[in-house]
């Protein structure tokens, strides 16, 4: 039997409390996660002329201090290097 406007019931109005109660639950949620360890990722491409371009992304929170964002950092870009360079050697560019 086809679904009509008569057969289904009409959407719930949302009330200013429920709009409280979700914001409530909503920053709850937020303020109560453990924090999270920062890290990073290291993208590595070519330009068109060949040369390495490194891309560097850090997530870090709030609480995280200077110092092991800067370790985080460092231990990703420093893998990627020694990926790129092993790679380099066994599929050099030959532009």
């Amino acid at each position: 039997m086809p679904d009509t406007a008569i057969d289904r019931e009409a959407p719930r109005r949302l009330r200013a409390a429920d709009v409280i109660e979700t914001l409530e639950t909503a920053l709850h949620n937020v303020t109560n996660r453990p924090t999270a360890e920062p890290s990073a990722s290291v993208e590595i491409t070519r330009n068109a002329k060949g040369e390495p371009q490194f891309t560097v992304k850090v997530y870090a929170t709030l609480s995280s201090t200077e110092a092991d964002v800067q370790a985080v950092t460092g231990r990703a870009y420093a893998q990627a290097v020694q990926a790129f360079d092993s790679l380099a050697t066994v599929l050099p560019y030959g532009g």
